[in-house]
């Protein structure tokens, strides 16, 4: 049976932990396996661009399932600006020298993005950005680590699962998290080959790595 999808995927986990009973809780192993992976992946995959980021207002909400800003560059002035990541009480202690203009700091405070200057006008950025993984279901029976990583799925939530029975064995708990750690592992270290695809890495001189933000 192919882990193609969402209905499959479940079949499957209750096939390996031979439990026929356990239909609602395999939801919350799926649930928790893309929790945990959400938190700790960061590959191209997840990277998404709004060119038209609209900022007006000395705050703006973070996009849908936002995990981590990649670069935010201001595209509306000439030339192009980079937008500097502070802390909100580093750019808090900043903000009293600065009436309006064009954003040249952003904060992230709880659910919003806060620039400093406020705007006068509305101005545009490109924001690049790390996303979740839309969850798997009834309806959204797939997604890219379902489609092109299984393993990630079937040995996270049965890692989950095993913690969940208390009468599994300590050995296969074990066995459970180190096959979904090593799948997370061969994620990453695919992500990475396809970036650098095997093109050694060359110090260059002259170069300020305080220019570049955010970068992985």
């Amino acid at each position: 049976m192919a882990l193609n999808n969402y209905a499959n995927l479940k079949t499957a986990i209750a096939n390996f932990l031979a439990r026929d009973d356990l239909t609602s809780e395999i939801d919350d192993f799926i649930d928790l396996t893309e929790a945990d992976f959400n938190r700790r992946l960061r590959i191209r995959s997840m990277e998404t661009v709004d060119t038209t980021f609209t900022i007006d207002a000395e705050t703006e909400a973070l996009p849908t399932g936002f995990l981590q800003v990649r670069s935010f560059v201001l595209t509306s002035t000439t030339p192009d600006r980079t937008l500097e990541l502070l802390s909100p009480f580093h750019q808090a202690s900043l903000s009293a020298n600065d009436t309006t203009g064009n954003p040249r700091t952003y904060s992230i405070e709880g659910s919003n993005f806060r620039f400093q200057p406020i705007p006068g006008t509305a101005v545009t950025a490109r924001l690049t950005f790390y996303k979740a993984f839309d969850a798997i279901s009834a309806t959204n029976t797939a997604n890219h680590i379902l489609t092109n990583h299984p393993d990630v799925y079937l040995y996270g939530a049965l890692y989950f699962a095993s913690t969940f029975l208390r009468g599994m064995d300590q050995t296969s708990v074990a066995q459970f998290k180190s096959q979904y750690e090593g799948a997370i592992k061969q994620v990453e270290d695919a992500d990475d080959l396809d970036k650098y695809n095997g093109t050694p890495l060359i110090q260059r001189s002259g170069i300020n790595i305080n220019n570049f933000d955010n970068v992985k």
